[in-house]
């Protein structure tokens, strides 16, 4: 029968009882040793390569620890030494404490595993003098984290509410959630978007709501490179030339002559055009001109209502 994958924890539970017991049992075979553990040798072999990059901050060859295993035979010579790092300084301590609470916001009241973390941050708490009602306040809910990887684990689809800065406003989505990533310290969600029929990226903090759809996700279509299509526009220049060569990437231009391109964004185009404060005129397409006059004569509204 095939062993179960050994947890994280497991592996770091079997990792801190090697060392007591090499230090009883110098000399012992990576076979014995295996066999002891319940692990194959090959397993032995990888957790004693852990346990060699194990030391005392620093972390030269003078702090790691003394380990030999490569004739097959393992020996320790200076465990005693590592008995300071299970004594936690106080950064460790407040940031053990810290995530404790992360990890207890995450988890359903009635759930036995968030009373036995309670327990062990009043432990901690109590040992190193740091009082327990330190809080660690996330800019994303625990409980949207939480119902975002339970969707994940069950392929169960999403309905979110999100906003979009770049279009300012929120809107509803349907989607299949396929991980999570952490990006230049931004948690962003990967998914398949059921409204859009491609895959989009939404950054968690701007999730507004999100709940889980008793709906098996089907496995989504292989992702495409290019999923909007280009659009052409032309744009007629007033003045202030030399900004809009360069918000426009125009080539030559001069007053009221008009350059073509295309683009791939139109709320790009229409927040550009903004910008150029009647420096810059859109004569084609006609929708997106008719919506920019929609929308220079709102801001116009509530500049006059102020």
């Amino acid at each position: 029968m095939v062993k179960s994958k050994p947890t994280p924890l497991a592996e770091t539970e079997r990792l801190l009882a090697l060392v007591p017991y090499i230090t009883a049992n110098q000399g012992i075979s990576v076979k014995e040793l295996a066999t002891a553990f319940d692990v194959s040798p090959k397993q032995m072999v990888s957790d004693l390569t852990t346990l060699w990059m194990c030391g005392l901050p620093g972390y030269t060859a003078l702090e790691l620890m003394d380990l030999s295993f490569e004739s097959g035979f393992v020996t320790i010579q200076n465990a005693e030494t590592l008995q300071s790092p299970r004594t936690l300084n106080l950064e460790e301590q407040v940031a053990l404490i810290m995530g404790l609470d992360l990890l207890s916001q995450s988890l359903p009241t009635e759930s036995s595993l968030k009373q036995n973390i309670e327990v062990l941050a009043e432990r901690l708490s109590q040992s190193s003098r740091i009082t327990s009602k330190l809080r660690a306040i996330s800019d994303i809910p625990a409980s949207l984290r939480a119902e975002i990887e339970t969707a994940i684990v069950r392929k169960h689809a999403l309905d979110i509410s999100y906003y979009s800065i770049y279009r300012d406003e929120i809107s509803q989505r349907l989607v299949r959630p396929l991980e999570l990533r952490l990006d230049e310290n931004a948690e962003y969600l990967y998914a398949f978007c059921e409204t859009a029929q491609d895959f989009r990226v939404f950054r968690l903090d701007r999730i507004q709501s999100c709940t889980s759809i008793n709906k098996t996700a089907d496995v989504p279509p292989a992702a495409s490179k290019s999923a909007d299509s280009k659009q052409g526009f032309t744009v007629r220049f007033k003045s202030r030339l030399r900004v809009m060569k360069e918000r426009f990437d125009a080539d030559e231009i001069s007053t009221n002559s008009e350059y073509s391109f295309d683009s791939f964004s139109s709320q790009w185009l229409i927040r550009s055009i903004l910008a150029s404060s009647g420096g810059a005129e859109l004569v084609t397409p006609l929708d997106l001109r008719e919506e920019i006059c929609k929308k220079s004569q709102l801001m116009l509204d509530r500049y006059q209502s102020q």
